[in-house]
């Protein structure tokens, strides 16, 4: 190459413009998945997933997106440079007869032991119940992007699915914590897998951390939680779970648990540029924000105008670390943008109500 093509190569290189955050919001009310361009707020793609699309994670290397189908016993995994649906895999195998013995004719005659999703059948307009399944909810992908850890709330399994074949490679039931019954969320910490239980809800009974080793899913010991622990966060050295009947979010590290005071209804976390932490308060339509060195909180309503937004579910900063998107669930959905500097918000991107889980993409320069 000569020396004016290298320069009109390098040229072009630094010229070319960067590629924005993506980010990706699960939308239960409409069985969608939506991609929206950060820079515009335009919504760049719309996925149909399966009934009641919940938390969502992405791969370690950002190339896909796993999305929870609560309502359809399967996990919908999407492309993330092309936002659309790879495959969908079942959490739990389709069951062949009730609870009572008798055999499900339905599926026999659907051949539904063949599919990878109960949303072929279990639809708005298709086989009733509408909502089928397990309720797969908590996700985990593994470091080396190889397993995905899905947790159940009806059946109280830890399902760990092979990414390569999209099979059932193990399953490993939750024995009861007191009255804590349902897997609700997932997270890694070192060489150990923590497991949010919680009651049977609606309960204001307390709930319980399970930490099992990470090779085999062994427990290790039972922590006390809060009320509905919904949430849970990992850090290098500590974790958080959210408990959201208690109205606190709670921090275990090095054996000791401190208490974190927030408004009603902490449900997700974020990590924080400053090394803080920001709870999304469901009850509230507020944010609080958790100093954890100096164990202080403050509570920002989220409102613009005077009008406020409602139901916070979750949270994602984004890649310079200068704002946080949430998602704003009620009737009239919301994606807003969060300046973290002034803690007002600047951007509203309209959604479908009752949306719930956000991931972003980071951009490139």
């Amino acid at each position: 190459m000569g020396v004016r093509a290298c320069w009109i190569f390098a040229l072009a290189a630094c010229t070319s413009p960067a590629r924005p955050d993506r980010i990706f919001v699960s939308q239960a009310g409409s069985q969608t998945v939506i991609a929206i361009d950060a820079e515009s707020g335009a919504i760049d793609a719309r996925v149909e997933v399966g009934m009641l699309p919940h938390n969502l994670v992405l791969s370690p290397d950002h190339r896909t997106l796993y999305a929870a189908v609560v309502g359809s016993q399967a996990v919908a995994e999407i492309d993330v440079a092309t936002a659309q649906l790879r495959r969908t895999m079942l959490t739990a195998p389709v069951p062949a007869v009730r609870d009572d013995g008798s055999a499900i004719q339905a599926h026999v005659d659907r051949d539904a032991f063949g599919h990878t999703t109960c949303y072929d059948c279990h639809r708005p307009d298709g086989a009733q119940p509408r909502y089928a399944g397990a309720r797969p909810f908590g996700l985990l992908v593994a470091p080396d992007g190889k397993r995905l850890y899905v947790s159940h709330l009806r059946s109280s399994d830890i399902a760990v699915l092979d990414l390569a074949s999209g099979e059932i490679e193990q399953t490993v039931h939750m024995a009861p914590a007191a009255a804590a019954t349902e897997a609700v969320a997932l997270a890694r910490q070192g060489d150990e897998i923590w497991v949010a239980l919680r009651p049977p809800q609606p309960s204001t009974l307390p709930g319980a951390l399970r930490r099992l080793d990470a090779a085999t899913l062994a427990p290790i010991v039972d922590v006390a939680a809060g009320s509905d622990p919904t949430a849970l966060l990992a850090l290098p050295d500590r974790v958080l779970v959210s408990n959201f009947e208690s109205d606190s979010v709670t921090e275990h590290r090095g054996g000791a648990a401190i208490r974190h005071q927030v408004a009603p209804g902490p449900l997700g976390l974020a990590a924080l540029p400053s090394g803080g932490v920001l709870a999304l308060d469901y009850y509230s339509s507020a944010v609080s924000v958790l100093d954890l060195e100096a164990g202080t909180s403050s509570t920002v309503a989220l409102e613009h105008a005077g009008v406020p937004y409602a139901n916070p579910t979750h949270a994602a900063v984004s890649s310079d670390g200068h704002s946080a998107w949430i998602v704003s669930s009620g009737t009239d959905g919301h994606l807003i943008q969060l300046d973290l500097a002034s803690m007002q918000i600047v951007r509203d991107v309209a959604i479908d109500g009752l949306s719930f889980g956000v991931a972003l993409v980071p951009g490139a320069p």
